[in-house]
């Protein structure tokens, strides 16, 4: 099955996020998903490209970050890509409770942090990690179309 493909890249810096969220926003309303499904996609990517920058880089500037944006027939991959530090895989297995599952009226159980990940996996249909030769790649799919993907907390 063939794809057509974009690579997009920004450097290491926070300020640079905003590019990569407007564009793939903007590739995704060029595919059957609804303009809410367009903005969850986009918005998975900018918290991998932020944790990229954060954990990856260590916020250290001037490295660089890949996204990698493959339209199919019937499903979307993007590929998120850095040089820096390996995510721990650990973080990509089923947690036995969802950081999505606190008490919204009690302040003290809300997660600060940890939900990047959550959503990612909640709005993709799936979500691979790995690393070859210094090469950190994150790959999420999304199906559209007959083979529509699952439902989720956060599918439209």
């Amino acid at each position: 099955m063939s794809g057509k493909g974009i690579t997009l890249g920004i450097t290491s810096d926070l300020k640079n996020v905003p590019l990569i969220s407007q564009a793939v926003e903007r590739l995704c309303s060029l595919i059957p998903l609804s303009d809410v499904e367009s903005h969850r996609i986009a918005l998975c990517v900018v918290e991998a490209v932020n944790n990229a920058i954060l954990h990856a880089y260590g916020n250290e500037a001037g490295h660089e970050v890949e996204v990698l944006f493959w339209q199919y027939p019937d499903h979307l991959t993007l590929q998120i890509c850095d040089t820096g530090m390996a995510m721990d895989p650990k973080h990509l297995k089923p947690q036995a409770a969802s950081p999505f599952d606190f008490d919204p009226c009690r302040l003290s159980s809300i997660p600060e942090g940890g939900l990047g990940l959550a959503i990612i996996k909640a709005t993709m249909d799936d979500v691979t990690y790995t690393t070859c030769e210094g090469k950190n790649i994150l790959t999420l799919t999304r199906f559209f179309g007959p083979c529509q993907a699952k439902d989720g907390p956060l599918k439209g």
